[in-house]
């Protein structure tokens, strides 16, 4: 009896962390990603990076700190706000927040890693100049995959940034940049401000 009622509760646990959705976004940690993505973005700008042609054939110490500067921040955001995600989990006393937390990183995980490995490839060669659409591909798909155990608002940003990723990657429109700005930018700050002032920072 006692081991029939054993295993009851370990199918229901199961069952339970099959369905479960890690729902607690962390407004301030979007928030801080925003603000992160503005200030590499206005960097970058200032050394007259930011137009697509300006960085092909981009080599030295120039290429360096930027390949630095762009994978900090991107790297800064994605842990700021699993972190962000699992304080807010376990305050909000959502149960299974650690198991749910690794889920989603390792949901996030296959998109990012490719990311990084075109961002290696394109910097060994110095070709530059799609690295923001490479960059909003990649983590718009992480992003997705990622709201499979999550919330919507999740997907969303991540179908937003795909967006941006394809204008980004279109040769002749020169929409990389901005579209950057906008996603990894404004696209978390909005999203950040919107979950800190209704379900808190």
């Amino acid at each position: 009896m006692q081991q029939t009622s054993a295993t009851d509760l370990q199918t229901i646990r199961a069952a339970l962390e099959a369905n479960s959705r890690l729902t607690s976004l962390s407004g301030g940690a979007l928030v801080a990603s925003g603000v992160l993505a503005f200030l590499a973005a206005g960097f970058t700008s200032q050394v007259g990076m930011a137009e697509s042609p300006a960085r092909a054939g981009l080599a030295g110490e120039t290429l360096t700190n930027l390949v630095i500067l762009w994978g900090a921040t991107l790297v800064l955001s994605v842990f700021l706000n699993l972190l962000g995600m699992l304080h807010r989990a376990r305050k909000d006393g959502q149960p299974l927040a650690a198991r749910l937390g690794r889920r989603v990183l390792f949901a996030m995980l296959p998109a990012l890693a490719v990311g990084g490995a075109l961002t290696l490839g394109l910097a060994m060669q110095g070709k530059l100049e799609f690295i923001f659409g490479v960059w909003m591909l990649c983590y718009g798909a992480a992003l997705i995959a990622a709201s499979a155990h999550s919330l919507t608002s999740v997907r969303m940003l991540g179908i937003f940034t795909l967006i941006g990723g394809l204008l980004g990657v279109i040769p002749g429109l020169n929409l990389d940049f901005i579209m950057y700005t906008s996603t990894f930018g404004a696209g978390h700050f909005l999203l950040g401000t919107w979950v800190g002032v209704r379900y808190g920072w």
